[in-house]
């Protein structure tokens, strides 16, 4: 859910090289292209009655909707709770959520001078979006990438504690890990750390 922005398209793109059939929903046509094989449906995720017929027929429900923005701001999770009880309503069992790695860092210097300073509506953000998908009784896992970069995939590395100097992940990385738990079902229901592998 969500396909015109970067990580949405890298995840497109994973699933769709692995064979899997994807539907991409999307609020208005994606400026970008994407992939021929992909069917594209309309809808505002912002409203079930938009999004609960888009999804029709989905195994398993990606949501990669963000705010985009480090201003207060509520998009990710309204679109979490709607797309939660569209999937309910509709029998989709799956679901794939995004957060970030900064909701487990701790050091004085993240923690104290840049959450109040820069990020501290975005952490509210992912905070309620996990709050939002472990109320849920799907089979959820929360995926929670270091700071995203569209540098080259080197391979990626998934935990359920924070990885010391993992500092970067490639949107590419991010989407081969859902691609994997897609398949695996191994982190299901859990919050994972996922990084790119060190050069």
């Amino acid at each position: 859910m969500g396909a015109a922005g970067q990580l949405d398209r890298e995840v497109v793109r994973a699933l769709g090289a692995r064979g899997h059939t994807v539907s991409a929903v999307v609020r208005r046509p994606p400026v970008s292209a994407i992939e021929n094989s992909v069917e594209v449906g309309l809808a505002d995720a912002r409203y079930e009655k938009e999004l609960a017929p888009a999804l029709q027929g989905v195994d398993a429900l990606v949501n990669v909707i963000g705010g985009g923005t480090l201003r207060r701001n509520d998009v990710a999770s309204t679109t979490t709770a709607v797309a939660m009880a569209a999937a309910q309503e509709i029998g989709i069992h799956r679901y794939i959520a995004m957060s970030a790695g900064m909701l487990a860092l701790d050091r004085p210097l993240f923690k104290y001078v840049l959450v109040p300073l820069i990020f501290r509506h975005i952490l509210a953000e992912h905070r309620r979006v996990e709050e939002i998908v472990r109320a849920s009784a799907l089979a959820w896992t929360i995926v929670r990438p270091s700071a995203l970069t569209n540098r080259p995939a080197r391979g990626h590395v998934a935990s359920l504690k924070p990885q010391p100097r993992a500092f970067l992940t490639t949107r590419a990385d991010v989407a081969a890990f859902i691609a994997d738990e897609i398949e695996s079902n191994k982190f299901v229901p859990q919050a994972v750390f996922t990084a790119s592998r060190r050069a």
